[in-house]
């Protein structure tokens, strides 16, 4: 598989992940909906790295941001505002998959509970966010088609 279809078939991903969260959000399954942002951001994290790289497995969106960043290929007009979502991405790491699929265990907190109706705005938004960035680094780096 070559990183561009590698790229193409995790852009896919974060697509459908962004889609399913925001029905989700819609339906209000704040939850979910912010179980499929994290998701979606982590896809395109991805679909970035594998513009450059083979991609590990991880559940650290910005970790994976940042190491695309150490490739000089990557295109020198978005670095700036890749570095800017990095450190946002770090909040959608595995810490955030594990309270969203567990819950809070220490204080037996489920996770439906902990998320509200603002906090899975916020994750679609910044899911639509990072679609919307693979998707012009994916340009960038592979032109159209």
């Amino acid at each position: 598989m070559t990183g561009r279809e590698d790229s193409a078939f995790r852009f896919g991903m974060a697509e459908s992940l962004l889609a399913k969260a925001r029905e989700s959000h819609a339906r209000g399954d704040f939850r979910e909906a912010s179980l499929f942002a994290r998701n979606a951001v982590e896809a395109a994290a991805k679909a970035i790295l594998a513009c450059f790289s083979i991609v590990p497995r991880s559940r650290e969106p910005g970790s994976l941001l940042d190491r695309a960043l150490g490739f000089d290929a990557f295109p020198p007009p978005l670095r700036s505002e890749a570095s800017d979502l990095s450190e946002a991405w770090d909040s959608y790491g595995m810490q955030e998959h594990v309270l969203l699929s567990y819950g809070d265990e220490a204080n037996r907190i489920d996770p439906w509970t902990l998320v509200t109706a603002r906090r899975a705005g916020e994750a679609v938004a910044e899911a639509a966010r990072a679609v919307d960035f693979a998707s012009r680094v994916r340009l960038a780096v592979f032109g159209p088609g």
